[in-house]
Order: structure tokens, then sequence, then C-alpha cells
């Protein structure tokens, strides 16, 4: 499955929400829908936005968040050192830690983020 900068953005949006969302699927009955559509994510099987699509629609939230969204074609600029970022590359999720505090975790992929 190619990957592109929405799905990177994507996955990012996906992976810091993903411990509340957890515990929401939790709260509403629908923990095992949410795992089945990471082990899809997890095995390429299921497109980012197809899958950001199915989370917003049973929160009842819109699909793209509001605010900043980077002008298409346009490369972001390079994460500062010093930061944690997603272990595969897949997202652009970019996380500082604090002194002392624990290391950033994927949460898609149950893996720490990579410092650099």
């Amino acid at each position: 499955m190619e990957s592109s900068a929405v799905d990177a953005d994507g996955l990012s949006r996906l992976c810091g929400d993903l411990p509340e969302l957890r515990e929401q699927a939790r709260q509403d009955g629908w923990s095992a829908e949410l795992g089945l559509m990471l082990t899809e994510l997890r095995a390429g099987t299921l497109p980012v936005p197809t899958a950001l699509e199915r989370v917003c629609d049973r929160l009842g939230l819109p699909v793209r968040p509001r605010g900043y969204a980077p002008v298409p074609g346009q490369d972001p600029a390079p994460p500062p050192a010093g930061a944690y970022t997603c272990p595969g590359g897949r997202c652009s999720r970019v996380e500082r830690r604090e002194p002392g505090g624990p290391l950033p975790e994927c949460a898609v992929f149950d893996a720490p983020l990579t410092f650099g």
C-alpha cells in the first residue's frame, strides 16, 4: 500500500489519540472493532483514511480536524534534533520527552518511538 503525506498525518493523529480511543471503545463496546482495524492497519490492508473515517464515524466527529493543513506537495520541515519519531517512518508524529518522563510509544504498532 502506497503511503502519502496525508496518510502519514492521519496515522500520526490516530497514533497520538489511540490510548484515549481504546478507552472510549472499551466504554462504548467497540473494542473488538478497533482491534480488527489496528490489525488491518498493521498488515497494510486498511488504508489510513478509511481507518480514520471509521473511528470518526464511531465518535461522531468530522474526519478532517480543523486547523492548519499543509499545501499539497509541500514537504514538512524535518523534525528538530532530539525528537522522537514514528519507529517505522509511517507517520509524521514527533514527540519530545520530558527529562525523566516515559519513553514515547507508537500506540498503533505497539513500539517505542525512535530517537533521532
